[in-house]
């Protein structure tokens, strides 16, 4: 199956920061300020995910790829929250009903925000219940890893938990 991931694909943890909890002003993100990012706005304020990826420093991508950071030795990203959210998932509000719902908790590669007064950073979760939220990164949780298929790979089902896609041709 290696020759079907896209080794120039990229996963994005998104890190454009702001100040402010409500509008994305592009501050912050270094030494005491307390620190919102993008997906935060994007999930939490304007519910409007996306899957672009706006900064190319933020785009991990295979040490050899054409494309994004060049920081990853394996083409193994985690899911993030904008995926999640387009998935079903909602931030604040649980729900079991969509395909990345298992039951349990999860961590997602996209940043929320970072409490200065408390030092900690607070990436998004996957809470048991379902819905989106932060949490504090010093507790032990799952996670959910990704790869990009290349867009030649021939799959077939419908997607559905009864009819899973399946990558055909097998290697």
């Amino acid at each position: 199956y290696a020759a079907k991931i896209d080794t120039n694909a990229g996963f994005c943890g998104d890190r454009t920061p702001s100040t402010s909890s409500t509008e994305i002003n592009n501050q912050g993100g270094t030494g005491t300020a307390t620190t919102y990012y993008a997906v935060r706005y994007r999930l939490a304020i304007n519910k409007t995910p996306i899957l672009t990826c706006t900064n190319n420093n933020d785009s991990f991508t295979l040490n050899s790829s054409s494309k994004g950071n060049k920081s990853l030795t394996y083409p193994i990203g985690l899911i993030t929250a904008d995926e999640v959210s387009m998935a079903g998932g909602v931030n604040g509000i649980a729900n079991s009903g969509y395909y990345l719902y298992n039951g349990q908790y999860y961590w997602t590669m996209s940043p929320c925000w970072y409490d200065s007064s408390a030092a900690h950073a607070r990436p998004f979760l996957i809470a048991s219940n379902g819905t989106i939220t932060s949490y504090w990164l010093q507790i032990a949780n799952g996670l959910r890893p990704v790869i990009n298929l290349r867009p030649d790979v021939a799959l077939s089902g419908t997607g559905t938990m009864t009819d899973p896609y399946v990558v055909e041709g097998g290697n």
